[in-house]
Protein backbone atom coordinates (compact mmCIF):
# COMPACT_ATOMS: atom_id res chain seq x y z
CA UNK A 1 0.00 0.00 0.00
CA UNK A 2 2.71 2.37 0.88
CA UNK A 3 4.55 1.23 -2.37
CA UNK A 4 1.60 2.32 -4.54
CA UNK A 5 1.31 5.28 -2.24
CA UNK A 6 4.36 6.87 -3.17
CA UNK A 7 3.65 6.34 -6.24
CA UNK A 8 0.99 8.17 -6.61
CA UNK A 9 2.49 11.05 -4.09
CA UNK A 10 5.89 10.65 -6.64
CA UNK A 11 3.79 12.34 -9.92
CA UNK A 12 1.62 14.47 -8.05
CA UNK A 13 4.25 16.45 -6.71
CA UNK A 14 6.57 16.25 -10.12
CA UNK A 15 3.27 17.97 -10.98
CA UNK A 16 2.15 20.68 -8.44
CA UNK A 17 5.72 21.58 -6.89
CA UNK A 18 5.97 23.64 -10.83
CA UNK A 19 4.32 27.17 -10.10
CA UNK A 20 2.58 27.35 -13.65
CA UNK A 21 0.95 23.80 -13.06
CA UNK A 22 -0.35 25.30 -9.61
CA UNK A 23 -2.25 28.27 -11.29
CA UNK A 24 -3.45 26.58 -13.97
CA UNK A 25 -5.05 23.81 -12.13
CA UNK A 26 -6.13 26.74 -9.19
CA UNK A 27 -8.01 28.83 -12.02
CA UNK A 28 -10.05 25.58 -13.14
CA UNK A 29 -10.68 24.14 -9.93
CA UNK A 30 -11.31 26.83 -7.01
CA UNK A 31 -14.85 28.37 -6.94
CA UNK A 32 -15.47 31.78 -7.84
CA UNK A 33 -15.64 33.52 -4.82
CA UNK A 34 -12.34 32.47 -4.23
CA UNK A 35 -10.64 33.25 -7.52
CA UNK A 36 -11.83 36.76 -7.03
CA UNK A 37 -9.75 37.50 -4.03
CA UNK A 38 -6.85 36.13 -5.27
CA UNK A 39 -3.44 37.56 -7.22
CA UNK A 40 -2.47 34.81 -8.96
CA UNK A 41 0.64 36.19 -10.02
CA UNK A 42 1.79 36.18 -6.83
CA UNK A 43 1.66 32.68 -6.67
CA UNK A 44 4.69 30.90 -4.77
CA UNK A 45 5.34 27.58 -3.59
CA UNK A 46 5.96 27.54 0.16
CA UNK A 47 8.42 25.89 1.87
CA UNK A 48 7.70 23.23 4.98
CA UNK A 49 10.72 23.15 6.61
CA UNK A 50 9.09 24.45 9.81
CA UNK A 51 7.38 20.84 9.68
CA UNK A 52 8.97 18.71 11.70
CA UNK A 53 10.14 15.53 10.44
CA UNK A 54 8.07 13.34 12.57
CA UNK A 55 5.20 14.74 11.03
CA UNK A 56 5.81 15.26 7.18
CA UNK A 57 4.42 11.98 6.10
CA UNK A 58 1.29 12.36 7.06
CA UNK A 59 0.91 16.01 6.30
CA UNK A 60 -0.21 18.49 3.22
CA UNK A 61 1.55 17.76 0.36
CA UNK A 62 2.04 21.38 -1.59
CA UNK A 63 1.34 24.22 0.39
CA UNK A 64 0.40 27.80 -2.09
CA UNK A 65 1.31 31.39 -1.00
CA UNK A 66 0.16 34.10 -2.72
CA UNK A 67 -1.73 37.67 -1.42
CA UNK A 68 -5.77 38.74 -1.30
CA UNK A 69 -6.96 41.32 -3.44
CA UNK A 70 -9.77 43.45 -3.73
CA UNK A 71 -12.95 43.85 -6.29
CA UNK A 72 -10.64 46.58 -7.76
CA UNK A 73 -7.53 44.51 -8.18
CA UNK A 74 -6.04 46.52 -5.27
CA UNK A 75 -3.67 43.87 -3.17
CA UNK A 76 -4.83 43.67 0.27
CA UNK A 77 -1.93 43.10 3.52
CA UNK A 78 -3.67 39.78 3.99
CA UNK A 79 -2.04 36.68 3.09
CA UNK A 80 -3.79 33.59 1.58
CA UNK A 81 -2.73 30.09 1.88
CA UNK A 82 -4.18 27.29 -0.23
CA UNK A 83 -3.06 24.02 1.68
CA UNK A 84 -3.28 20.91 -1.07
CA UNK A 85 -3.53 17.72 0.35
CA UNK A 86 -3.43 14.99 -2.07
CA UNK A 87 -4.92 11.50 -1.57
CA UNK A 88 -5.17 8.23 -2.98
CA UNK A 89 -7.35 6.18 -0.89
CA UNK A 90 -10.53 7.39 1.01
CA UNK A 91 -9.26 9.11 4.65
CA UNK A 92 -11.46 9.23 7.29
CA UNK A 93 -8.92 11.18 9.06
CA UNK A 94 -8.52 14.24 6.69
CA UNK A 95 -10.04 16.56 8.96
CA UNK A 96 -7.16 15.93 11.27
CA UNK A 97 -4.47 16.12 9.28
CA UNK A 98 -5.89 19.58 7.69
CA UNK A 99 -6.32 20.76 10.84
CA UNK A 100 -2.75 19.80 12.78
CA UNK A 101 -1.37 20.87 9.45
CA UNK A 102 -2.99 24.49 9.81
CA UNK A 103 -2.43 24.63 13.26
CA UNK A 104 1.49 24.43 12.52
CA UNK A 105 1.15 27.23 10.25
CA UNK A 106 -0.68 29.02 12.22
CA UNK A 107 1.65 28.23 15.42
CA UNK A 108 4.58 29.89 13.31
CA UNK A 109 3.14 33.06 12.45
CA UNK A 110 2.10 33.47 16.38
CA UNK A 111 5.72 32.75 17.04
CA UNK A 112 6.70 35.19 14.19
CA UNK A 113 4.46 37.96 16.17
CA UNK A 114 2.54 37.91 12.28
CA UNK A 115 -1.33 37.92 11.93
CA UNK A 116 -2.69 34.65 11.14
CA UNK A 117 -2.59 33.96 7.79
CA UNK A 118 -5.91 33.12 5.44
CA UNK A 119 -5.88 29.25 4.72
CA UNK A 120 -7.95 27.35 1.98
CA UNK A 121 -7.62 23.55 2.31
CA UNK A 122 -8.05 21.52 -0.92
CA UNK A 123 -8.05 18.30 -1.45
CA UNK A 124 -7.23 16.43 -4.25
CA UNK A 125 -8.67 12.74 -4.66
CA UNK A 126 -8.16 10.42 -7.44
CA UNK A 127 -9.14 6.85 -5.55
CA UNK A 128 -11.14 4.16 -6.12
CA UNK A 129 -13.67 4.67 -3.33
CA UNK A 130 -16.35 7.40 -3.41
CA UNK A 131 -15.25 10.20 -1.48
CA UNK A 132 -18.22 10.44 0.70
CA UNK A 133 -16.60 12.37 3.97
CA UNK A 134 -18.81 15.55 4.93
CA UNK A 135 -17.12 18.65 3.47
CA UNK A 136 -17.29 20.30 6.64
CA UNK A 137 -15.84 19.13 9.91
CA UNK A 138 -19.03 19.90 12.22
CA UNK A 139 -20.87 17.74 10.01
CA UNK A 140 -18.76 14.84 11.42
CA UNK A 141 -20.50 15.11 14.87
CA UNK A 142 -24.13 13.37 15.40
CA UNK A 143 -25.48 16.61 17.47
CA UNK A 144 -28.30 19.18 17.35
CA UNK A 145 -27.44 22.96 15.00
CA UNK A 146 -27.71 24.21 18.15
CA UNK A 147 -24.79 22.24 19.71
CA UNK A 148 -23.33 22.38 16.53
CA UNK A 149 -22.57 26.23 16.81
CA UNK A 150 -20.57 26.08 19.83
CA UNK A 151 -17.94 23.50 17.87
CA UNK A 152 -15.08 24.11 15.84
CA UNK A 153 -16.07 24.26 12.00
CA UNK A 154 -14.22 24.58 8.74
CA UNK A 155 -14.42 22.99 4.79
CA UNK A 156 -12.24 22.28 2.27
CA UNK A 157 -12.80 22.32 -0.99
CA UNK A 158 -12.85 18.46 -2.76
CA UNK A 159 -11.01 18.23 -6.81
CA UNK A 160 -12.42 14.73 -6.88
CA UNK A 161 -11.24 13.53 -10.51
CA UNK A 162 -14.46 11.18 -10.72
CA UNK A 163 -16.01 14.16 -11.37
CA UNK A 164 -13.16 15.66 -13.99
CA UNK A 165 -13.42 15.05 -18.13
CA UNK A 166 -10.53 16.63 -20.12
CA UNK A 167 -12.91 16.73 -23.03
CA UNK A 168 -15.40 18.71 -21.71
CA UNK A 169 -15.60 22.71 -23.24
CA UNK A 170 -14.98 24.28 -19.48
CA UNK A 171 -11.40 22.22 -18.99
CA UNK A 172 -10.29 23.10 -22.85
CA UNK A 173 -7.90 25.93 -21.18
CA UNK A 174 -5.33 23.22 -19.71
CA UNK A 175 -4.51 21.63 -23.64
CA UNK A 176 -1.75 24.18 -23.36
CA UNK A 177 -0.37 22.78 -20.73
CA UNK A 178 -0.09 18.95 -21.40
CA UNK A 179 1.83 17.43 -18.64
CA UNK A 180 -0.89 18.96 -16.25
CA UNK A 181 -3.69 17.17 -18.49
CA UNK A 182 -2.01 14.01 -19.25
CA UNK A 183 -0.49 13.94 -15.08
CA UNK A 184 -4.50 14.70 -13.79
CA UNK A 185 -5.67 12.64 -16.67
CA UNK A 186 -3.86 8.88 -15.57
CA UNK A 187 -4.44 9.94 -12.03
CA UNK A 188 -7.64 9.85 -12.81
CA UNK A 189 -7.43 6.20 -14.30
CA UNK A 190 -5.30 4.66 -12.35
CA UNK A 191 -7.82 2.76 -10.25
CA UNK A 192 -10.01 1.71 -13.42
CA UNK A 193 -9.49 0.04 -17.20
CA UNK A 194 -9.51 3.06 -19.07
CA UNK A 195 -7.54 2.66 -21.40
CA UNK A 196 -9.55 4.90 -24.21
CA UNK A 197 -8.34 7.92 -22.08
CA UNK A 198 -5.02 6.88 -22.10
CA UNK A 199 -5.29 6.53 -26.04
CA UNK A 200 -6.93 9.95 -26.11
CA UNK A 201 -3.61 11.42 -24.30
CA UNK A 202 -1.14 9.69 -26.58
CA UNK A 203 -2.75 10.98 -29.32
CA UNK A 204 -3.10 14.51 -27.81
CA UNK A 205 0.59 13.86 -26.95
CA UNK A 206 1.41 13.62 -30.97
CA UNK A 207 -0.65 16.37 -32.75
CA UNK A 208 0.78 18.91 -29.92
CA UNK A 209 4.30 17.88 -30.16
CA UNK A 210 4.87 16.89 -26.88
CA UNK A 211 6.10 13.92 -28.15
CA UNK A 212 9.65 15.89 -28.22
CA UNK A 213 9.24 15.65 -24.30
CA UNK A 214 11.17 11.99 -24.18
CA UNK A 215 11.76 12.39 -20.61
CA UNK A 216 8.42 13.56 -19.23
CA UNK A 217 7.06 10.86 -21.96
CA UNK A 218 8.87 8.36 -19.97
CA UNK A 219 7.88 9.59 -16.97
CA UNK A 220 4.42 9.45 -17.46
CA UNK A 221 5.15 5.69 -18.40
CA UNK A 222 6.88 5.00 -15.71
CA UNK A 223 3.07 5.64 -13.69
CA UNK A 224 1.35 3.62 -16.55
CA UNK A 225 3.58 0.54 -15.60
CA UNK A 226 3.50 0.81 -12.13
CA UNK A 227 0.02 1.85 -11.47
CA UNK A 228 -2.10 -0.16 -14.32
CA UNK A 229 -2.27 -4.00 -14.34
CA UNK A 230 -1.41 -3.59 -18.39
CA UNK A 231 1.38 -5.60 -20.54
CA UNK A 232 4.23 -3.51 -22.06
CA UNK A 233 3.52 -4.99 -25.66
CA UNK A 234 0.07 -3.49 -24.74
CA UNK A 235 0.79 -0.13 -23.92
CA UNK A 236 3.74 -0.18 -26.83
CA UNK A 237 1.06 -0.79 -29.26
CA UNK A 238 -1.27 1.80 -28.15
CA UNK A 239 1.63 4.33 -27.74
CA UNK A 240 2.20 3.22 -31.60
CA UNK A 241 -1.57 3.84 -32.98
CA UNK A 242 -0.55 7.19 -31.72
CA UNK A 243 2.26 7.30 -34.45
CA UNK A 244 4.64 7.28 -31.33
CA UNK A 245 7.82 4.80 -31.22
CA UNK A 246 6.35 2.57 -28.49
CA UNK A 247 9.43 -0.17 -29.20
CA UNK A 248 11.82 2.40 -28.24
CA UNK A 249 10.01 4.30 -25.36
CA UNK A 250 9.26 0.94 -23.83
CA UNK A 251 12.72 -0.32 -24.11
CA UNK A 252 14.35 2.60 -22.80
CA UNK A 253 11.80 1.98 -20.09
CA UNK A 254 12.49 -1.57 -19.32
CA UNK A 255 15.50 -0.78 -18.90
CA UNK A 256 15.41 2.03 -16.62
CA UNK A 257 13.38 -0.05 -14.18
CA UNK A 258 15.27 -2.46 -14.41
CA UNK A 259 18.13 -0.24 -13.19
CA UNK A 260 16.07 0.97 -10.22
CA UNK A 261 14.63 -2.26 -9.16
CA UNK A 262 11.56 -1.56 -9.82
CA UNK A 263 10.74 -3.76 -13.36
CA UNK A 264 11.06 -7.61 -11.65
CA UNK A 265 7.81 -6.77 -9.54
CA UNK A 266 5.09 -6.25 -12.29
CA UNK A 267 6.60 -7.14 -15.49
CA UNK A 268 9.32 -9.85 -14.62
CA UNK A 269 7.27 -12.32 -15.27
CA UNK A 270 5.56 -11.52 -18.21
CA UNK A 271 8.87 -10.58 -20.01
CA UNK A 272 10.77 -13.87 -19.33
CA UNK A 273 7.37 -15.52 -20.82
CA UNK A 274 7.72 -13.30 -23.78
CA UNK A 275 11.24 -14.46 -24.35
CA UNK A 276 10.24 -17.95 -24.31
CA UNK A 277 7.74 -17.69 -26.84
CA UNK A 278 10.21 -15.71 -28.87
CA UNK A 279 12.38 -18.56 -28.60
CA UNK A 280 10.37 -21.16 -29.65
CA UNK A 281 9.60 -18.93 -32.09
CA UNK A 282 12.95 -18.59 -33.55
CA UNK A 283 12.97 -22.69 -33.93
CA UNK A 284 10.01 -22.52 -35.74
CA UNK A 285 11.60 -20.54 -38.26
CA UNK A 286 9.45 -17.28 -37.30
CA UNK A 287 10.86 -14.14 -38.91
CA UNK A 288 11.88 -11.31 -36.79
CA UNK A 289 9.42 -9.28 -37.87
CA UNK A 290 7.16 -11.59 -36.72
CA UNK A 291 8.01 -12.01 -33.62
CA UNK A 292 8.48 -8.21 -33.01
CA UNK A 293 4.48 -7.95 -34.17
CA UNK A 294 3.20 -11.17 -32.11
CA UNK A 295 5.32 -10.70 -28.69
CA UNK A 296 5.87 -6.99 -28.66
CA UNK A 297 9.34 -7.31 -28.10
CA UNK A 298 11.99 -5.36 -29.69
CA UNK A 299 13.85 -6.40 -32.21
CA UNK A 300 17.01 -5.91 -30.32
CA UNK A 301 16.32 -8.38 -28.17
CA UNK A 302 14.97 -10.50 -30.35
CA UNK A 303 18.63 -10.74 -31.85
CA UNK A 304 20.32 -11.22 -29.02
CA UNK A 305 18.75 -14.36 -28.06
CA UNK A 306 20.65 -15.99 -31.57
CA UNK A 307 23.84 -15.63 -29.85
Amino acid sequence: MNEIKNIHDKLFKNVFENVDNTRAFLRKVLPETLIKVIDFSKIAIDPTNYVSQKFKEGFSDIIVKTVMINEEGKELETDIYILIEHKSYKDVEIFIQLLLYMYLMWQKDLAEGKPLRVIIPLVFYHGKDEWDIPKSFVDQFAVSDEIKKFLLDFSYVLFDTKNWNFREEKNGGLRDNVFLLTAVTLMKSAFNEDFESIREIFKFWHDSGFIRERENMLFFLAYLSETKDIDPGKLKNILEESKIDGGDLMQTLAQRLRDEGRYEGRYEGIYEGKLETARRMLNEDFTIEQIVKLTGLTEEEIRRLLH
